[in-house]
């Protein structure tokens, strides 16, 4: 009986090890791309406070990106970014996006994520009015960050002057992890290697 719960014990412990292994390994080895941010702060009654980031590269138009057309909910689905011109090269946008890996340029990153849902119409700011579009909106596994206790809502709801933005690292698989968030380019919270 205590062989059986060694090799149980040992089996979890090793799938743990291995979690961390691969998110380190993203972490260290994935290409540092830096997104633009909406971060919304919600609580969480057993884990304290955590920022709920959605990402500009989260709702994808398809008509603006190279790439395939045909998806439904819960696809695979890997986008890849390159550096915004409008935004000085400090942001990365979506350039295409695609049912399989794609070979990605230089100065370009794949990441990978999964369909949350898709849609013909989408709300458009600017003109105040949902238009006729069709989009994706995409998870990529970094749209929850957690922050010490009491320090949420000066992310989720920033100074005028203050903008948020997160430094994610994507390995060559198309995984990303969450390398530091910023605030006005400096990083505010930073994730170190173990």
């Amino acid at each position: 009986m205590n062989r059986r719960l060694f090799v149980v014990v040992l089996v979890q412990t090793l799938i743990l090890l291995a979690m961390i292994g691969m998110r380190q390994w993203t972490l260290a080895t994935g290409i540092p791309v830096i997104l633009e941010t909406q971060p919304i702060d919600p609580r969480s009654l057993f884990s304290g406070d955590y920022v709920r980031l959605n990402y500009k590269v989260s709702d994808l138009r398809l008509e603006e990106l190279a790439g395939d057309r045909l998806f439904k909910r819960h696809d695979t689905v890997f986008v890849v970014l390159a550096r915004d011109g409008e935004s000085g090269g400090e942001y990365w946008k979506a350039v295409s996006v695609h049912r399989g890996r794609p070979h990605s340029g230089d100065g370009q990153a794949v990441i990978k994520g999964r369909v949350e849902y898709t849609g013909d119409t989408m709300w458009d700011a600017a003109r105040s009015k949902a238009v006729e579009v069709k989009h994706l909106h995409v998870r990529y596994g970094i749209e929850d960050y957690f922050v010490q206790e009491g320090t949420g809502r000066a992310l989720e709801r920033p100074q005028q002057n203050e903008k948020v933005s997160i430094q994610v690292a994507v390995d060559r698989y198309g995984n990303a992890g969450i390398k530091a968030v910023l605030v006005n380019g400096r990083p505010k919270y930073v994730e170190t290697l173990l």
